[in-house]
């Protein structure tokens, strides 16, 4: 099989963001882009994790399901621009750890390390401990949020590479939409630092432990007393945890955070 590529195109950052509610104008209005130090609008990241995790499910047997996934952003991706796919697989205990390569014209890396771990569709699912995940009066909770059949599709066309996966179902990047929102909220009560800088989404990383199906009704809860920052000479790192759970009966879908970086401008 030739390695998969994909290339967004000028549509992908509004479908992404008519689908995710992140309306940022860094990925919507050319001239604000530019004005953040960009040639034009840049795709979001979280699409184009998702077309990185399809990708990298085409390197395990069809019918494996994405279990875990963590990556760092190294750069981001412009619409029209070809991102290259390329993988190692390591097996252990029944699971594939997918370590994918993602690479820009000019060999620069869109994430590094972006790693995938796939399971069988029937292997055993352990949810994390009752403490991790238990809500807190703290907690910040989106809107609920769900997908149509016709939204589903618009996703797969958007993150669609040059071969998909076979017997994938629904991705489970899917249940990470419903995220942008909850943060959104959650980040209005971040106290940023009194230095000049800019907010970069750094690091992504989550576990799954259940489908993802049309029309069901689901809520991401962020976990705000868990959030961890780290200060440096060169700005401040914020890991901030968040938990999806199904809206009717609070069945867990998927747990991670999202590390969002600080950096401080030169001159600050």
């Amino acid at each position: 099989m030739s390695q998969p590529s994909w290339t967004p195109d000028s549509q992908t950052p509004v479908v992404f963001a008519s689908l995710s509610g992140d309306h940022n104008p860094v990925h919507l209005d050319p001239e604000h882009a530019r004005g953040a130090g960009f040639d034009d609008v840049i795709v979001h990241g979280m699409c184009t994790l998702g077309a990185a995790a399809r990708a990298a499910q085409l390197a395990v047997a069809p019918g494996s399901v994405l279990r875990k996934i963590d990556v760092r952003f190294a750069n981001p991706v412009l619409p029209g621009e070809t991102v290259g796919f390329d993988w190692g697989v390591k097996e252990k205990d029944g699971a594939h750890k997918v370590g994918l390569k993602t690479v820009l014209p000019g060999a620069r890396k869109v994430m590094s390390p972006a790693n995938f771990t796939f399971v069988s569709a029937e292997a055993e699912v352990t949810a994390p401990s009752d403490e991790l995940v238990a809500a807190d009066d703290g907690d910040i909770a989106g809107e609920p949020f769900s997908f149509t059949e016709e939204q589903l599709a618009q996703y797969n066309g958007i993150t669609a590479a040059t071969e998909t996966p076979e017997g994938e179902g629904v991705p489970m990047m899917v249940s990470l939409l419903g995220m942008t929102g909850a943060l959104e909220i959650a980040f209005r009560t971040v106290q940023p630092p009194e230095r000049a800088g800019t907010w970069v989404h750094l690091r992504q990383a989550a576990e799954f432990f259940a489908d993802v199906k049309a029309d069901e009704v689901y809520r991401c809860r962020i976990q705000t007393a868990r959030n961890k920052i780290r200060e440096s000479k060169v700005g401040v790192m914020i890991t901030i945890p968040f938990v999806v759970e199904r809206d009717r009966d609070g069945g867990l879908v998927s747990t991670g955070s999202c590390g969002l970086f600080y950096a401080f401008t030169e001159d600050s």
